[in-house]
């Protein structure tokens, strides 16, 4: 059992640390100068944190330590619904519907053209900045970003079945493996989680900026605030808690790793 659970902490910790988007970040953003920095490259900062991770815990199932099926296994097939936690589960599924709508609605925003910083008279004797980044139009952004989320979605599927259907480890209750395997969907779906937000707080990130052509120059990234939400709320989220046959409790980090438990 202390080797499954050293093995689902590397999983989960490997799994968070590909999931980053910083790179991301300002993708579908157009800098002032076209000879200062290059615009982000979307499919490429999209494809490590999307299939990287998914990568790293699928692996993860098939490398798992090998156990036995038992008759009664075989018997009674497991399913998802019977390990997945369900205030979490449906915490997950809203996160997905809120990033989901997000983007929808960045796919409606027009793209402009960056403009080169100068400062104009503000008719009070003083003077303001113009100018400003631009931004490509949404619905190509959009489009990256939605092929992203549906395919972290049909990948979070797929490693919940692979969870489901591992073979039980020899030497544990009925009540052990299903914690067990209840511990990796938690330490998955948190990951999920902060991946899903992080692709809304993109979205929203190209939304809020504002045309430099129209003169304004301030804005704000509400996604961006609740993506930093969601992460403290996956960092606070506590994993089951899981005895071993001697009484001894095996538990994952929660306030040191945020994506692992």
């Amino acid at each position: 059992m202390a080797q499954a659970s050293r093995h689902a902490f590397w999983i989960g910790l490997v799994g968070w640390l590909a999931s980053s988007l910083l790179p991301a970040a300002n993708a579908g953003i157009l800098p002032v100068s076209p000879g200062g920095t290059a615009p982000v490259d979307i499919p490429a900062t999209l494809v490590w944190p999307v299939l990287g991770w998914l990568a790293v815990h699928t692996l993860g199932q098939f490398s798992y330590p090998r156990g036995v099926v038992t008759p009664q296994q075989s018997e009674n097939p497991r399913r998802v619904r019977d390990f997945l936690p369900h205030r979490l589960g449906w915490t997950v599924l809203a996160i997905f519907g809120g990033s989901a709508a997000q983007i929808l609605w960045t796919s409606t925003v027009p793209g402009f053209a960056p403009l080169p910083y100068e400062s104009k008279p503000d008719g009070n004797g003083g003077y303001s900045t113009a100018g400003g980044e631009g931004r490509i139009p949404g619905a190509e952004l959009a489009g990256y970003l939605g092929g992203a989320l549906v395919v972290l979605a049909a990948g979070t599927l797929v490693v919940l079945v692979l969870i489901t259907r591992r073979r039980a480890l020899t030497g544990l209750t009925p009540l052990q493996d299903g914690l067990l395997r209840a511990i990796t969907m938690n330490r998955l779906l948190r990951t999920v989680a902060t991946v899903a937000s992080g692709l809304a707080a993109i979205a929203g990130n190209h939304a809020a900026r504002p045309d430099p052509a129209l003169g304004h120059t301030s804005w704000m990234n509400p996604a961006g605030l609740l993506n930093l939400a969601v992460l403290l709320l996956m960092l606070c989220w506590p994993p089951p808690r899981l005895e071993g046959p001697s009484g001894k409790r095996f538990d994952a980090p929660t306030a040191a790793q945020p994506a692992t438990s």
